[in-house]
């Protein structure tokens, strides 16, 4: 019997079934030449085994043949980041630049995004934030008062009457107060002036929001119990920790005003930073009943600070509910009444975007800087972008052999787009690694500008992240695209001898369109930032009608005659005092008491017949201190009371007095009272200037003197750490049990527009961004062009050119090109600032200065930038250029 001299069949049907089809052929046939050999040296069941084991050895060892595309993918892949690690060693400098811009730009990108987030995340978990609304108050038969204040009796009857509410929660803010934090035996133990966060809310408070994620942890008491009762007290948990340290703060007391004691019942976990209720003290509602007294059933009075939020039952429409809410008001109230006073609902989701209104954290944004927050943020990326296509398409004749090689080594022109996107991927990735890193280590530096409350790192918030992966991907496309695109279509043999130009690609028109395009940005966020600042140092110099400098102002806890005439002398015996007075008000600031009445003529009968004032009762040396200037007639004395009134010029006006002199001596009907005008005072701003001038009566009235202005003297005494030491000495002696908590009166004027300076630091802050991307694109491009003519200048030096012609030569295409984008942005930032500046009441008017002064600090930056770098080749040794020719 013949031996059977083929090789195991059953291998060669693995090797068929596993390796690729265009391999396999060949597998065999190495397998068979061995297969040969080994029969030769050896006998053929030897032969047949090692046959089978190299068989079996190979295909273990490149095994998922099937799968070979993906490894051949995965090959491809290693070797295009390769090429894209040798290309940018290469060419370090362009990948420096380019790194530079895109991480300014991502880093200022994602903090722009950080600040987004937080401003759109506050009160947004609340389960049923789409539902939820805050009843407001609009006046007036032109509906222009807009007021958050709700008559005490209102949401009482809107329970009763009104089944469609599914929940509702009234509260009255109040702010600030003085507490006590009472021992065992009814005996301070502690003192605290808390400027802020102490409220009255009903137990429904944590139904209606509950934060989501079962709502806000309480930590000791019980959630259905612990604010029913009058002078039921719950703490946030840093709160307790403040007054009451380790201690159990369940049964405490707390003593509030001086006057009231209250015990906590309840301790539970801060509120997040974005929220618009930043409440560390609550007390509970039906304490309101004991304070208010008959108030408390007073349907046309009404305090701002008494709010109402509601959620709507499922298939009542706001407007419904606006409607019922208005029958309730109507059937409690005089018609002349409800016919000016309009209940309205405002959507939770608008309460932190809406300034008309305002919210309990006194912060709002509207929707329109958000969106030019984004904006911003879009065209910084933008402008990275545009700096990687100008420095990639100006470089890509030095690549042109490469490109030319390339294509006559097989590569198409898919293959080399997809090289020159990795190239672009792996700066892109770099610049966003390097600029998460420097965003974070920027963003706790720039909180206080930001006013914001972060919690977590960028690295562990998912959102971030995911925007950053967005960025890496977007950026890589935009910027990576068209000069990987343009780079791959070179013809391999004009590429080979380099016999094309850039000026003969698409690239250069492009470029210019980019460049101008980018400093348009640029240019319109430095003449935007540069008009708002004007507007903000108009706020800061503006002669707001009265004196707001050196001048310390403070609640006083007790308003008797006798103790404050003992502070006034004692104050004004100090050398360091110039005046003093006492006030039921501030002539402005955020914070300071409001109050207001009605006055019209001594015949007035219904309400259409009154103007609304704000009341300003003052003393006789107020006008003095603060500079108010008198127009007609006399000052108040403490014997006028109420019978003698002081009106502004522009409530003289309103009411049709006539001049000034004409005005003194007339009558007008004041609370229900016929009253004398014995003076015209000039008109101040009581409020920001995003307002106008506000109708006031002043009156002198001491029983309602709750502040004082402690006016500093200027020159040698003026030492000002030592005054405010002495004034806090002479309190503690008049008021010993009272925390003094006092104030620069031009900072609380100076709160009006914390926002809106906190936002012109951020512009300001993100146009140094812009030039410096801008800056970094125009060195790259002015590196380039000025190392591609190098032998150009040499020839022209040696055909006489200064060195003068030569920069001009090099600085000309670049001056044109911002001048034109000059011209663009004007128009668009005119647009802008106007529409911003007509917010404001008062504000500066745009001249022709405030659009060519940024222009031509761009310029010059844009001249000493070209100039700088090309001044070298411009005076280098034209030998040195043309010796090796």
């Amino acid at each position: 019997m013949k031996p059977n001299l083929k090789p195991p069949a059953w291998i060669n049907s693995l090797i068929d079934s596993f390796a690729p089809s265009w391999l396999a052929e060949e597998i065999q046939g190495d397998l068979y030449e061995l297969f040969v050999k080994d029969i030769l040296t050896d006998n053929i069941q030897s032969a047949r085994r090692r046959y089978v084991v190299n068989g079996l050895g190979f295909l273990f060892k490149n095994f998922f043949w099937k799968r070979s595309p993906s490894q051949k993918t995965a090959t491809m892949f290693s070797t295009h980041f390769k090429m894209a690690r040798r290309s940018l060693a290469a060419q370090k400098g362009n990948a420096l630049i380019n790194i530079l811009g895109l991480v300014t730009g991502i880093a200022a990108t994602l903090i722009i995004l950080t600040v987004v987030r937080f401003e759109r995340s506050f009160d947004a978990a609340h389960s049923n934030v789409d539902d939820i609304y805050r009843v407001v108050r609009v006046s007036g038969n032109d509906m222009s008062e807009f007021r958050t204040g709700i008559s005490y009796p209102v949401p009482v009857a809107m329970k009763a009457e009104i089944p469609a509410l599914k929940n509702m929660a009234a509260m009255e803010y109040f702010g600030g107060a003085n507490l006590d934090i009472l021992n065992a035996s009814g005996t301070t133990a502690k003192r605290f002036r808390e400027e802020s966060g102490c409220v009255l809310v009903e137990p429904s408070f944590f139904t209606l929001f509950d934060y989501g994620h079962g709502g806000i942890a309480w930590l000791a008491g019980n959630p259905d119990k612990a604010l029913v009762e009058p002078f039921s007290v719950v703490l946030t948990k840093s709160a307790a920790k403040k007054y009451f340290g380790d201690e159990n703060p369940i049964g405490q007391s707390i003593r509030f005003q001086k006057q009231h004691d209250a015990k906590v019942t309840g301790v539970i976990e801060d509120f997040p930073a974005n929220t618009d209720f930043p409440f560390t003290v609550l007390v509970s509602y039906s304490t309101l009943t004991k304070l208010a007294g008959n108030g408390i059933n007073e349907w046309v009075g009404v305090s701002d600070s008494h709010q109402v939020f509601i959620q709507l039952a499922p298939g009542i429409t706001k407007e419904a509910m606006e409607a019922q809410i208005a029958k309730v008001h109507a059937a409690h109230t005089p018609k002349e009444l409800h016919e000016s006073r309009h209940y309205l609902l405002q959507a939770l989701r608008d309460v932190h975007y809406d300034p008309r209104f305002g919210n309990f954290s006194g912060r709002t944004i509207t929707r329109e800087t958000i969106l030019a927050l984004q904006l911003v943020a879009l065209f910084l990326l933008l402008t990275g972008s545009i700096n990687y296509v100008n420095l990639s398409t100006a470089q890509s004749t030095l690549r042109a052999k490469e490109i030319g090689l390339r294509k006559v080594m097989g590569s198409n022109r898919k293959t080399l787009v997809f090289q020159f996107l990795t190239e672009t991927f792996v700066i892109v990735l770099t610049a966003d690694i390097l600029a998460l890193a420097l965003s974070e280590a920027l963003l706790p530096l720039l909180q206080p500008i930001l006013n914001l409350k972060l919690n977590r790192l960028n690295f562990t918030d998912p959102g971030i992240l995911f925007i950053s992966l967005g960025i890496v991907v977007g950026v890589t496309l935009v910027s990576g695209f068209y000069p990987a695109w343009t780079i791959s279509r070179f013809h391999p043999v004009r590429a080979l001898k380099n016999s094309f130009a850039t000026e003969r690609l698409g690239g250069m028109s492009l470029r210019k369109v980019l460049v101008v395009f980018q400093f348009t940005l640029t240019q319109i966020l430095v003449v935007g930032t540069f008009i708002v600042v004007s507007q903000m140092r108009f706020f800061q110099n503006v002669d707001m009608g009265f004196t707001r400098e050196a001048i310390i102002t403070a609640r006083v806890p007790d308003r008797s005659a006798e103790g404050l005439k003992l502070l006034e002398d004692q104050l004004r015996a100090q050398a360091f005092v110039s005046d003093v007075s006492f006030s039921y008000t501030l002539p402005s600031g955020v914070n300071r008491n409001r109050s207001y009445s009605d006055i019209g003529p001594p015949e007035s009968k219904e309400m259409k017949d009154y103007t609304v004032y704000e009341y300003v009762s003052i003393d006789p040396s107020y006008l003095g201190l603060y500079n108010i200037k008198l127009l007609s007639g006399r000052n108040l004395t403490l014997a006028d009371s109420m019978q003698n009134i002081l009106l502004n010029r522009n409530l003289s006006k309103t009411l049709n007095l006539g001049t000034p002199e004409e005005a003194v001596g007339k009558q007008l009907k004041m609370n229900g009272h016929l009253v004398t005008v014995v003076g015209i005072v000039d008109n101040y701003y009581s409020n920001s200037l995003k307002e106008g001038f506000d109708n006031i009566v002043m009156v002198a009235e001491p029983k309602s003197f709750s502040t004082v202005s402690i006016k500093l003297r200027a020159g040698e005494h003026a030492n000002l750490p030592e005054a405010v030491q002495a004034i806090e000495q002479l309190w503690k002696k008049n008021f010993p049990d009272h925390v003094l908590s006092y104030q620069f009166f031009d900072e609380n004027i100076k709160a009006f527009y914390a926002q809106e300076n906190k936002y012109a630091q951020l512009f300001q802050l993100f146009s140094l961004v812009f030039l410096l991307i801008g800056c970094l694109g125009l060195y790259g491009l002015i590196t380039f062009v000025v190392n591609r003519k190098g032998k150009e200048v040499a020839i022209r030096k040696v055909l006489g050119a200064n060195v003068s012609q030569i920069l001009l030569m090099f600085s000309r295409e670049y001056v044109q090109l911002v001048a034109l984008s000059f011209i663009l942005a004007v128009p668009v930032a005119y647009y802008v600032v106007n529409n911003w500046l007509s917010n404001f009441a008062y504000h500066i008017p745009l001249s022709w200065w405030h659009f060519a002064t940024p222009g031509l600090v761009v310029l010059l930056i844009a001249l000493l930038i070209v100039s700088t770098k090309s001044a070298r080749t411009a005076n280098a040794n034209p030998v040195d250029k043309l010796k090796y020719e």
